[in-house]
């Protein structure tokens, strides 16, 4: 009896050692093939994040040339032409790497039509440019401006548009990753109960694998969040940089420095400052708002692209027919920027660029344009944009005339107060005289 007890005894412990142990080989392998998993989706992830924003760098940097060679009056600019040849080339090059990682995806998944979808449009997109390049000098800049919206703008949006696609699946590939760790710790701690004492260990021993793993994943998202901060940040700064650069250009053909997109842009801030400071707009002056408005008025003259030189440094006073040639750069300035930044940047920084765009010619008593509105129905942003705007052209040279004293300009903006500005911004502005006398 106490024999055939200890037999069972013995083969029960051995059973359960054996449970134990198999519970433990399973733990161990699942721990193995989650970090591997995830291991190689990390290093597929950054492939692919890599390749998008070398992508996207790129082409902001070749947009930026583009414009500088279309805009310039000179009939040839070498030095801009080369420039736009090396970094066309390095384009692609860029799309060959693209199209080894695409090579290696499922065929007819999402992120292979994806990745065949920024190719395709990458390369039509450089085509059309080198079609708007032999335009030049040929084509009136009307037709030059006609043939960018309606091919190479729409082009730029679907491309930015698949890229920001790419990168949100990219995040979802980590999230999958985790579901996939906690799908097998499940099914390993199933195994690990079958033994007892043995099991126990067994749970231990799950307990520092997991532990390691999630120390690991923690690493790693740490990793991934940082690098999507850097990665936001360089973007916001080369969106940026690119914004003020074409804003430069732009005003530097009407004989402009381009300081006048600094000094406004200057000018709208400290207005919007001084308002929260005083309790005004507080449903509407936000941190982020003003950041906004600040980030978006040297945009205010970007339709002035399409506008001929002739009209553009007309030294006398337009006549009735350039004056209406003249007033449609607004309209145009708001579906330029919705058509290059509308795929890439936040929608309530994109609206705001365009509001003040569209409607910083908007006069206080309803006699402005493009639509002629009138007292609020004209933006905030627009509304100080009018003020700065316009100070800063009366006290600057321009080629039709010579640059008015700080003291006119102040009287005229005051003047003007609830004619063509909205008196509650020009009481603002009034009360920043001496800052602005002190940094002239």
């Amino acid at each position: 009896m106490k024999k055939s007890l200890s037999i069972s005894a013995l083969v029960v412990i051995f059973i359960a050692e054996l449970a134990g142990i198999l519970g433990i080989l399973y733990l161990m392998y699942c721990m193995r093939v989650q970090a591997e998993l995830f291991n190689s989706m990390t290093e597929e992830v950054i492939e692919v994040e890599n390749d998008v924003e070398e992508l996207r760098a790129l082409l902001y940097k070749y947009e930026y040339d583009m414009l500088s060679e279309l805009i310039t009056s000179d009939s040839e600019n070498e030095e801009t032409l080369k420039e736009l040849a090396r970094t066309e080339l390095q384009i692609r090059n860029q799309l060959m790497i693209h199209g080894q990682i695409m090579q290696r995806m499922e065929k007819g998944s999402q992120r292979e039509i994806l990745f065949r979808n920024v190719n395709d449009d990458i390369l039509k997109y450089l085509n059309f440019n080198v079609v708007i390049l032999s335009m030049k000098g040929v084509e009136e800049p009307e037709a030059m401006g006609l043939f960018a919206q309606n091919n190479i703008f729409p082009l730029m949006k679907s491309v930015n548009q698949s890229i920001d696609t790419l990168s949100s699946i990219n995040k979802s590939y980590i999230e999958q990753s985790k579901l996939e760790v906690s799908s097998y710790q499940e099914s390993s701690h199933f195994f690990a109960i079958a033994g007892f004492i043995v099991i126990i260990i067994a749970i231990i021993i799950s307990i520092i694998y997991s532990y390691r793993i999630l120390n690991n994943l923690e690493e790693k998202n740490s990793f991934f969040k940082e690098k999507s901060e850097s990665n936001e940040k360089r973007i916001t700064e080369i969106q940026n940089n690119t914004i003020m650069g074409i804003a430069d250009l732009v005003e530097s053909r009407s004989g402009e420095t381009g300081q006048h997109v600094k000094r406004t842009s200057h000018l709208v801030n400290l207005i919007l400052l001084q308002a929260k400071k005083q309790g005004k707009w507080a449903e509407i002056l936000s941190d982020q708002y003003i950041d906004y408005v600040t980030r978006a008025a040297p945009m205010h003259d970007l339709g002035k692209i399409i506008i001929s030189d002739t009209i553009l440094n007309k030294p006398g006073k337009l006549t009735p027919e350039e004056f209406e040639i003249m007033k449609t750069h607004a309209e145009a300035g708001g579906k330029i920027i919705h058509d290059i930044i509308g795929g890439v940047a936040e929608k309530e920084y994109v609206d705001i660029a365009a509001d003040i765009a569209n409607y910083h010619h908007e006069k206080w008593n309803g006699k402005g344009y493009p639509t002629g509105r009138k007292g609020k129905e004209i933006p905030l942003c627009a509304r100080v944009m009018a003020v700065a705007d316009v100070f800063d052209a009366l006290i600057a040279e321009r080629c039709y005339k010579k640059p008015m004293s700080y003291e006119d300009a102040f009287a005229l903006i005051e003047r003007e107060a609830g004619e063509h500005f909205d008196p509650e911004v020009v009481g603002l502005f009034l009360e920043l005289k001496d800052e602005i006398y002190a940094e002239r």
